[in-house]
């Protein structure tokens, strides 16, 4: 018998939203959490858009939320980077995501690291190219997530993972990955929530990053079969995800079910 649930990390892109769509029954299922006053946060590996955006985009969708509650790896960067005493930067990525990096020197003269996310249509050989120069020159990289694809509304799309392949491959040197399924990206969250790691749950729809990189840390996973999630991927055998939902929108009627 598993320990009771007391929270939960939620994944958002496949989980709470389709691109700019709601998932149906997911406002609500956030809306259950928020009126049963059950702890949450949004874990999120999304490296175009910082926390500011994420927010006012879920406040326009009618997600019930505070920016407090997001948790991103961009964001999750930002705090590292500050830990370590860096000062200077380079941004790969895309959207409004470098807000998060407003305290750094922001250059492409000898930084100290590059900062590597998706960036979609914007990939040139040229700018792979000076990535390529800036670490051979004495760069590191920090990598936002390693995330080998994702859920667009229009089918699957190469994520920012084989970006930080290809450097690594050609540099021949390892990128630092920050987000998701990184043990120290969970373990400053649970901090944050203030539960132990057993009375909480991940709700993902990427077996790589959500749900290993989760029970890895010690928490309970709740895959839903939204977004990127194949449940002919599951390993037969594997103990992982600890519970299977259709969909978030299952997530009240589960809970009550099980732990009220």
């Amino acid at each position: 018998m598993l320990p009771p649930i007391k929270g939960f990390f939620i994944d958002i892109d496949g989980v709470l939203i389709l691109e700019k769509q709601p998932i149906p029954g997911a406002r609500d299922a956030i809306d259950f959490l928020k009126r049963e006053e059950i702890p949450f946060m949004l874990l999120t590996n999304t490296t175009r858009r910082s926390r500011s955006s994420l927010y006012t985009n879920l406040q326009r969708m009618g997600f019930p939320i505070t920016m407090d509650q997001i948790y991103s790896a961009p964001f999750a960067a930002s705090l590292w980077l500050k830990s370590k005493g860096v000062s200077s930067i380079h941004l790969y990525l895309r959207g409004d995501a470098y807000r998060e990096f407003s305290e750094f020197r922001i250059t492409t003269n000898k930084p100290e690291y590059i900062v590597i996310g998706d960036v979609g249509e914007d990939l040139t050989y040229d700018n792979l190219n000076q990535a390529f120069r800036l670490i051979m020159g004495g760069a590191k990289m920090l990598a936002l997530q390693k995330n080998r694809y994702w859920q667009r509304g229009d089918g699957l799309a190469i994520d920012a993972g084989g970006i930080v392949a290809a450097l690594e491959y050609a540099t021949r040197k390892r990128a630092y990955v920050i987000g998701k399924p990184s043990l120290n990206f969970f373990q400053h969250a649970i901090r944050q929530m203030g539960l132990p790691p057993e009375n909480i749950a991940m709700i993902g729809d990427d077996m790589e990053a959500d749900i290993k990189g989760a029970a890895r840390a010690g928490m309970q996973t709740i895959a839903v079969q939204t977004g990127k999630f194949q449940k002919k991927k599951l390993p037969r055998k594997s103990k992982l995800p600890h519970y299977l939902l259709s969909s978030i929108a299952d997530l009240p009627r589960w809970y009550r079910k099980n732990w009220m």
